[in-house]
């Protein structure tokens, strides 16, 4: 018989912001632990919320192997690895004042918005062992700015975001950077409909409508765009893409999966440079279809591990977004209610966007329309990466795409 045992512990304190004034505070902590045994090729699972008995964790969980849920006994080798990056990002007594002092400077840059929603600072730390000499430790910590912005007077909820996440807040670089972006908001402008670098901040926003396609489940079943071209190159030379669990640019993350696995640079390859390199997969799925575990499953702390996608990380091509897109490009900064087909057309509505030109934001967009096709989204279409700009722990992404007006 063969084990696993998990500890989670996950805090956070999350500051409520109203009209730019923070009117609540609300702090969370909780752990989590997990036993998984293994025999006979099925899996026993005990879990508890608290801090967690291991000895009565395991024997709960030899006392469910009687259900037979089958599941392959592939536990990972002996390893002893620590990874912590949870430096105290703000003294939790100082949190408060701190943000409301950036918020009141924010409001002065940006007089006719007024902010709402949330500040947060968050730490995960995980402990992993097993029966095989593995020993795993993974600890976190991010801030998050997630700011809508209403225009005052325009009667809507609100008009734009201001958001950013990392572990080393700059004020005056993120403040420099949201005020060129209230700038270009009540700067007008426009562009003709065509074929346009397309930069996003949030890649997800296209990416994620086709991860159905990288799942191992669906490429068994024949029902994925990249049936059989596992190993081939099958996209741009200049696209890698990974699942980033990697602390250093995933903040708060683990840097280890549900099941033991450290991917090579802590994050797992789908894509590198152009060739399908990896599916998401599970240990059970990547045994049942006789294809390599890419190593990044999750699971609720009671149950069994399921395939997960933790945060993409696209490879940077470029060091700077003049360098990236030279000439006019739309930066989006909202883009909601889209959707792919089947044969892998996708599209969405841009309800906020601006025109850059050079690398810099010249104004506010129309509502627009963009989209394009799977193969051709990350192919000859690909434009490329840059990270760190315009601000540190930031990505931006562009990808040529059609643009009409909405």
């Amino acid at each position: 018989m063969e084990k696993e045992f998990i500890k989670e512990t996950n805090s956070s304190v999350t500051l409520n912001v109203t009209a730019g004034r923070i009117d609540s505070f609300r702090e969370i902590e909780r752990t989590t632990g997990t036993v998984r045994v293994y025999e006979n090729g099925c899996v026993g699972v005990a879990g508890a919320l608290g801090e967690p008995d291991e000895e009565e964790l395991t024997k709960k969980a030899k006392d469910a192997l009687i259900f037979g849920i089958p599941y392959p006994e592939r536990l990972e080798g002996a390893l002893d690895m620590e990874e912590l990056h949870d430096d105290e990002l703000i003294p939790i007594p100082d949190f408060i004042p701190t943000m409301q002092a950036f918020l009141d400077r924010l409001g002065k840059l940006c007089p006719k918005f007024a902010f709402s929603n949330k500040l947060s600072m968050s730490r995960n730390r995980t402990e992993y062992r097993n029966s095989k000499g593995r020993r795993l430790v993974s600890s976190s910590s991010k801030l998050s700015i997630e700011l809508l912005a209403q225009n005052r007077g325009s009667g809507n909820l609100f008009d734009t975001f201001f958001v950013w996440s990392g572990n080393r807040l700059n004020e005056d670089e993120l403040l420099a950077q949201f005020k060129k972006e209230y700038d270009a908001f009540h700067t007008s402008a426009d562009i003709a409909p065509g074929r346009y670098p397309v930069v996003f901040s949030d890649i997800e926003t296209v990416l994620y409508r086709f991860f159905r396609h990288f799942t191992s489940d669906a490429y068994a079943a024949g029902a994925s765009l990249l049936n059989g071209k596992l190993s081939e190159k099958v996209f741009s030379d200049k696209l890698t893409v990974k699942d980033d669990m990697n602390p250093l640019t995933n903040h708060g993350c683990c840097f280890f999966d549900a099941e033991g696995c450290v991917a090579p640079d802590m994050r797992p390859t789908f894509v590198e440079n152009g060739v399908l390199k990896g599916l998401l997969t599970t240990k059970k799925s990547a045994e049942q279809y006789g294809i390599p575990n890419l190593g990044n499953a999750a699971a609720e702390y009671d149950g069994i591990p399921q395939i997960s996608l933790h945060s993409l990380y696209t490879a940077p091509t470029a060091e700077s977004l003049r360098e990236l897109v030279p000439g006019k490009a739309v930066y989006v900064v909202v883009a909601d209610g889209g959707d792919s087909t089947p044969d892998g057309h996708f599209a969405t509505p841009v309800q906020m966007a601006y025109l850059m030109e050079n690398g810099e934001l010249v104004g506010r967009l129309p509502v627009l329309n963009i989209s394009g096709s799977f193969f051709e989204l990350l192919g000859k279409d690909y434009v490329g990466t840059v990270r760190d700009v315009p601000v540190k722990e930031a990505a931006l992404t562009a990808i040529i795409m059609d643009v009409s007006k909405a």
